[in-house]
Formats: structure tokens, C-alpha cells, sequence
């Protein structure tokens, strides 16, 4: 029976395949006028850049 310090049975703090996931990113943005769900998309097409990018230098380094 596996303990709950196991990796695979503890709660992650943030999405598989996000740095920085959007609610926590939203909370550091001031109010916005235009289109949030714009914002959103392009914060997490980011992200996941970013994720891939960390991924590869830890695989090739």
C-alpha cells in the first residue's frame, strides 16, 4: 500500500503542463476592459510554451 508522500498520490499545486497555470496569473493582473478570454488563451498558449521549452533543456542538458 503505497504512502501518501507518493508522487503519483499527492496533490499537485498547478496543472500537468503549466509554469505559472492562468488562475494564479490572474490574480497579479489589474482589472481588464478588453477580451479576458483573449488574454486567457494567449496566457496559456504561452505557458505551455514555456513548460515545452524548461521540458527540452532538462532532457538535452
Amino acid at each position: 500500500m503505497p504512502d501518501d508522500s507518493s508522487p503519483l498520490q499527492r496533490e499537485h499545486p498547478r496543472p500537468a503542463g503549466t509554469v505559472v497555470p492562468w488562475t494564479q496569473q490572474r490574480q497579479d493582473m489589474p482589472e481588464m476592459t478588453g477580451d479576458e478570454q483573449l488574454v486567457k488563451q494567449t496566457w496559456e498558449e504561452i505557458d505551455a510554451w514555456t513548460y515545452s521549452f524548461l521540458w527540452h533543456c532538462v532532457v538535452s542538458f
